[in-house]
């Protein structure tokens, strides 16, 4: 399911990033060619509102900011690995080098839910999270999630 909302566009690997808002802009950056993006900036403006509440860095090196909004047309997803990792201000202290992106407009609520909750039983492997970290390419990625997304 989760591989349906992404091709190898949608997925970065990067060496090194220092800002985690600059992360955040170039993977909403991304998705403008993909026609489900309405206009950028409230999606970034969502995203920073969430972020200033309390950090989507969770535990493990992973991240998930989130939002919901009408600035896009259907639910996205986006990927990033960081191989050096970032300071996200994650709850356990760790540096996040996987990112997990996700929007979606109001009305896609459930399916949003749904995402979140199958993105966070994968992240809480740690082959899973091992797998990411080492990954060399878009394609590679595709393969792993779609490995452990049952």
């Amino acid at each position: 399911m989760i591989e349906e909302l992404l091709d190898e566009d949608l997925i970065l690997i990067l060496d090194k990033i220092e800002d985690k808002f600059k992360l955040i802009e170039i993977m909403v950056d991304k998705t403008l060619g993909k026609g489900l993006v309405v206009t950028r900036e409230p999606i970034l403006d969502k995203i920073r509102e969430r972020e200033e509440l309390e950090s989507t860095g969770v535990v493990e090196g992973i991240a998930l900011p989130h939002a919901r909004t009408e600035a896009v047309k259907d639910l996205l997803l986006v990927i990033a690995i960081v191989k050096e990792g970032l300071d996200f201000q994650s709850l356990d202290g760790k540096p996040v080098n996987i990112v997990f992106l996700i929007v979606a407009p109001e009305e896609a609520k459930k399916k949003y839910i749904n995402v979140l909750a199958r993105i966070s039983r994968m992240c809480r492997q740690e082959e899973f999270r091992t797998a990411l970290r080492e990954s060399q390419s878009p394609a590679e990625i595709l393969k792993i999630i779609k490995e452990y997304d049952v």
